[in-house]
């Protein structure tokens, strides 16, 4: 099988800026492509492709749809996709200019080998589940590691890379196989609650003035990669949904059981005005802020 048609297919308009065809690669292909932006063709792959961004491209989002899940994605410097085998892609978009993505293949063949070597059928191409954001550092080194010997080759680099692929198929079947728990649910433990927990305290105090995803990343000690999923995978929310969450709650908190003026109110929850807490609080609960105070009063 030939890998490497598979590129050539799913990305007709992309710059080929590496390739390993003609390297004598067994049982894995690599390509470093640059992509404009633009929609590529729906797709049903044969194989397991694992995509890294090698850097960052501000303002450029990844978005697709398969296996009943739709994704949209920031393309930072080490971002990972998954599209495996048989989850037909039908919409991918791409709102940027993405540089210099690398693209490794694993055949069918190389889960098939391992599942053979071990005895274990749930090692199949076709078991791992189609995501997006994958924070694992593994399979990012591994396909960094790729990468490299793509771009430069060495006097062993062929055993190099049929290595690393072999790794990077043990990973993907340990960790992300339909019978494996969600990795972001894997993360979500005490530690990762504690680093949260002092974040949503420190937003509760600190509501009237702006915050941002940097500064809580901050308060979390993590990148504000990291402490985005983090967060969501704990709370359930984006950081940006759970501040202004909390910004209503603390304004009907006032609301019922003070006295304060509504700019006061407006001020002490984080909003610019009265006006956009007017509107804000209307859109959240259907009424004004004047309308709730007296509903809440008693009769």
């Amino acid at each position: 099988m030939d890998l490497h048609r598979h590129g050539a297919f799913k990305f007709p308009n992309a710059g080929l800026v590496a390739s390993s065809q003609g390297r004598g690669w067994s049982g894995v292909a690599a390509e470093v492509r640059c992509h404009p932006p633009g929609d590529l063709p729906a797709i049903v792959p044969t194989q397991m492709e694992i995509t890294i961004a090698t850097r960052r491209s501000p303002g450029a989002y990844v978005s697709r749809k398969g296996a009943g899940l739709r994704q949209r994605t920031a393309v930072e410097a080490g971002t990972v996709w998954f599209c495996p085998v048989g989850v037909a892609e039908d919409d991918i978009g791409i709102s940027g200019p993405l540089h210099d993505i690398l693209h490794v293949y694993l055949p069918v063949e190389r889960f098939a080998h391992l599942a053979d070597l071990y005895g274990d059928p749930r090692i199949r191409a076709d078991a791992v589940r189609y995501l997006a954001d994958v924070d694992d550092d593994l399979v990012r080194q591994l396909g960094l590691a790729i990468g490299r010997e793509l771009q430069a080759e060495t006097s062993a680099g062929r055993m190099l890379v049929e290595a690393a692929s072999l790794s990077l198929v043990a990973r993907v079947a340990q960790m992300y196989g339909h019978d494996r728990p969600e990795r972001a649910e894997a993360e979500a433990g005490s530690t990762c609650q504690a680093r949260i927990r002092r974040v949503t305290d420190f937003i509760r105090d600190n509501l009237d003035r702006d915050l941002t995803v940097a500064e809580l990343a901050e308060v979390a000690c993590l990148s504000p990669f990291h402490f985005s999923r983090m967060f969501k995978a704990v709370t359930g929310s984006t950081p940006h949904s759970f501040v202004s969450a909390a910004r209503l709650e603390e304004a009907r908190r006032l609301l019922s059981r003070t006295a304060t003026p509504l700019g006061e109110i407006a001020h002490r929850s984080g909003f610019s005005g009265q006006s956009a807490f007017n509107i804000a609080f209307k859109r959240a609960t259907g009424c004004t802020p004047g309308d709730y105070r007296r509903q809440q009063s008693p009769q």
